[in-house]
């Protein structure tokens, strides 16, 4: 089911099916979200509890294995609303036996979505029910039109960075998904990221340790969005050559390494919750529908 929420400034439709952005329309009525096409068949999933892939899609957690589909099961679970107003809505999903089978925890994920301006802001909260420690990772993965307006290409846009970012990306191994630290692409006093789709024909650009609490997708007019993940300790930038979308991505952990022992407590930026503990983050959309 698809349920909407709307200001003076923008539309936000979303659907019950992983609780996931479908539009995001401005006033003047360009839709900012990305549409399902050949290239990719999702539009703005949430990666939980883990983030990309398992090496041979498996995972020890507490001496037990448990299979998993990349970025977890989260996206594919029905969210019930638990509150819809004008301008917010509040939706919810527990735990089920299914959903055990893949993870053994009992967890509440709420997520929110509300309007405020030209500023969509996306709050992510999980609680843990169970009677143990809870590990996890979780990302965001929204993905956005490039180009936006008519008679512009994707080569038109730019990625900019609130800091200079200097990192080494490490790379995606093709053949199954996981990531290889012994090979790295630097990059060095980025600021600026012309974007090209030559990038992405070895997946995605992964930022280990980003810096910047914000990044803007624009054009050359500087239209576009500025996309803040203030608590995220990375980000990912993704899309398919000839796609025209880009996906930011802000994440705590990643794909297992190419060299993983399958051991899910040694994955990367894990979030630990005790019995009854609640953790909470969000990402924010804001609209640059002004030439700067």
């Amino acid at each position: 089911m698809e349920y909407t929420i709307q200001n003076e400034e923008l539309t936000l439709t979303i659907s019950s099916h992983g609780a996931e952005k479908q539009k995001l329309v401005s006033k003047n009525g360009i839709n900012y979200l990305r549409t399902k096409d050949e290239y990719w068949d999702r539009i703005a999933p949430f990666l939980f509890p883990i983030v990309g892939k398992l090496r041979d899609l498996k995972t020890f957690i507490h001496q037990k294995e448990y299979h998993m589909n990349q970025h977890g099961f989260l996206r594919d679970q029905e969210f019930q609303v638990l509150h819809h107003g004008k301008d917010k809505i509040e939706l919810i999903q527990t735990s089920t036996e299914e959903t055990k089978a893949l993870y053994p925890f009992d967890y509440e994920v709420h997520i929110t979505y509300e309007l405020k301006g030209k500023t969509l802001i996306t709050t992510f909260s999980v609680t843990n029910l169970s009677k143990e420690e809870m590990p996890f990772n979780f990302g965001g993965h929204p993905g956005f039109r490039c180009p936006l307006y008519p008679n512009e290409t994707f080569e038109d846009y730019a990625i900019e960075f609130e800091q200079e970012e200097n990192f080494d990306a490490p790379t995606v191994v093709l053949e199954n998904g996981t990531l290889n630290y012994h090979e790295t692409i630097p990059y060095r006093h980025l600021k600026r990221l012309p974007l090209k789709w030559s990038y992405f024909e070895i997946d995605a650009i992964i930022h280990p340790t980003i810096q910047s609490k914000w990044v803007k997708l624009v054009n050359k007019e500087h239209k576009g969005i500025l996309f803040s993940y203030p608590d995220f300790p990375m980000l990912a930038i993704w899309t398919r050559p000839n796609a025209p979308f880009v996906c930011l991505e802000p994440w705590f952990g990643h794909a297992d390494t190419c060299d993983s022992d399958y051991d899910f407590l040694k994955k990367r930026n894990l979030i630990f919750l005790s019995p009854n503990e609640t953790f909470k983050t969000h990402y924010d959309i804001t609209i640059l529908d002004k030439s700067m």
